[in-house]
């Protein structure tokens, strides 16, 4: 059993792989899936207690439940891949293409790729590209000032105001909850990898605890980053 495990959690590696080759995954992103399912995949077919088989089973299915839902999204991201590698051969062979460039930077924005964007549109900008180009380009560098930025930003007409304030300036409406770990976890434009960063520590934490600790004491860390997960809910929340 534990060698069918091995084979399934390295199909399932050829599968990431194949997904990060084809620009479908961000490198974080398959180095976290890698880890969690071929991991949990291993852990499924090496177990020998009922309560091993359980806590692995069951992190497995919802996991993959949850990929299953997100199918469509992985479709939609990897059409825009493509659409941008179509794009940018149009600009390679007629650099001053606006129309490609334009696109370009629409779907840029559209993958989250929002510096990638602002570069692409400021050179449409400076090309000449008219005023809706011009419109979109102040937009977007104004979100990633609001993206990078330190400050509370008010959720509902996305006023920035000073630091520890609890009220909006503009609108009155109160601030989201602000403290040095919140702007840490959320604050710029690396936060996937804090998060990422985070959870991938848990989970080693988790791992090495059930097998090197008696079970009684196993639940230890697995009980304190559940209380982790809940208080980052909740500091998302706040400030959302």
């Amino acid at each position: 059993m534990v060698l069918v495990g091995v084979v399934l959690a390295s199909l399932f590696l050829l599968v990431v792989m194949r997904w990060w080759a084809e620009g479908i995954l961000e490198a974080s992103d398959a180095l976290l899936l890698t880890v969690a399912f071929g991991g949990l995949i291993f852990g499924l077919f090496a177990s020998r207690e009922l309560w091993q088989i359980v806590l692995a089973f069951v992190p497995l299915v919802a996991g993959a439940a949850y990929l299953i839902y997100n199918y469509t999204a992985i479709g939609t991201r990897s059409f825009l891949k493509q659409r941008c590698q179509e794009y940018m051969q149009a600009i390679q062979f007629d650099p001053r293409n606006l129309g490609a460039r334009e696109y370009l930077a629409e779907t840029l924005y559209n993958l989250g790729e929002l510096d990638r964007a602002i570069d692409e549109m400021q050179v449409a900008v400076n090309m000449g590209a008219g005023l809706e180009c011009r419109y979109r380009l102040d937009k977007w560098i104004k979100e990633r000032h609001l993206r990078d930025t330190l400050n509370p930003v008010c959720k509902w007409c996305f006023t920035e105001n000073a630091p520890g304030a609890r009220k909006c300036s503009r609108c009155g409406s109160e601030l989201p909850y602000d403290n040095v770990i919140s702007r840490w976890l959320t604050g710029g434009k690396t936060k996937s990898a804090r998060y990422y960063l985070i959870l991938t520590i848990g989970a080693a934490l988790v791992a090495v605890s059930l097998v090197f600790l008696p079970l009684k004491y196993a639940f230890i860390p697995v009980a304190a980053c559940v209380l982790a997960v809940a208080g980052w809910w909740l500091i998302i929340s706040a400030r959302g």
